[in-house]
This record gives structure tokens, sequence and C-alpha cells, in this order.
């Protein structure tokens, strides 16, 4: 297999420097007299270069392990990514629609499960309370948007 490999890569490169010399020849007499043909000839060298460079990556294996390896961490990411949808995604959503919400805004009382407290911070992930006796209560915006909340308000509604 190496063996081969080698072989290809060898008559692959010299067809390569043999083909490209003379197109690069037939060029600089051909379009000399053109403005900008430096520009052109160069252009065409490079993008001539980067085909036999992937041509040459794929003889040896290096674009399939690329591509392999690539899958490997897309399909990792979209495992972690699905484990991790209640835990984040969904605490990010419900906190984005708290944020929005007229009602519960910094300072607010609420009871939410039986907890009753003032509301100190609304992040995307959590909403924090202080009880009336000091504790921190800290509640996950899913749970929060998921619960009866009740509002304790001294203002008369309109």
């Amino acid at each position: 297999m190496l063996e081969s490999q080698i072989l290809i890569t060898l008559v692959v490169v010299a067809a390569i420097i043999i083909f490209w010399r003379g197109v690069d020849s037939l060029f600089r007499r051909k379009l000399r007299r053109m403005v900008g043909h430096q520009r052109l000839s160069n252009s065409l060298s490079i993008i001539f270069a980067v085909v036999v460079l992937i041509y040459l990556l794929n003889v040896w294996g290096v674009i399939q392990a690329i591509v392999e390896l690539t899958l490997t961490f897309g399909t990792i990411s979209a495992v972690l990514l699905w484990a991790m949808k209640d835990v984040w995604i969904s605490n990010i959503f419900a906190g984005i629609s708290l944020i929005g919400d007229r009602n519960i805004r910094i300072g607010t009382e609420v009871e939410i499960g039986g907890q009753r407290g003032k509301i100190v911070e609304i992040s995307l992930t959590v909403t924090k309370l202080r009880s009336p006796d000091g504790r921190l209560i800290i509640v996950p915006n899913q749970v929060f948007r998921a619960s009866v909340v009740v509002i304790n308000t001294k203002k008369k509604q309109r």
C-alpha cells in the first residue's frame, strides 16, 4: 500500500511539473503583451498548486482522516448539546421570557413552590430570591416558568 502511494505521488508530481512548465511557457509567450499577465499567471499557479495539494492529500488519506475527525467532533458536540438541552437551553429561553415579563422584575415579592421571597436577581439561567429571614433561594428559570408563581403586590392592579 505504501509503495503504491509513493509511486502514485512521484508520478503525479512529475506529470504536474512537466505539464505546468509547458502551460507556464505557453502563457508567458501568448499573454506577454496583455496587461496584468503576471498576476493571471501567478493566480493560476496558486490554484493549480492547491488542486495538486488536495489531490496528494487525498492519495495519502489525510483528507479522509480530517473528515472522520470532523464527523467525530460533530457527533460528540451533538450528543453534549442534546444532554445539556434540559439543563441550559430550556433555562436560557425561560430566562429570556422572564426578563421580558412586565409582572416579574427585581424587587417583586413572589411565592413559588412554597418558598416566599423578593426577587434580587434575574439572569438567563436562574432567578434569585431573598426570603424574609434572609436566606438566598436560587430557582432555575425553567422551574420558575413551569410552576405556579404567586406575585404579592401591594399596589392595586388596573
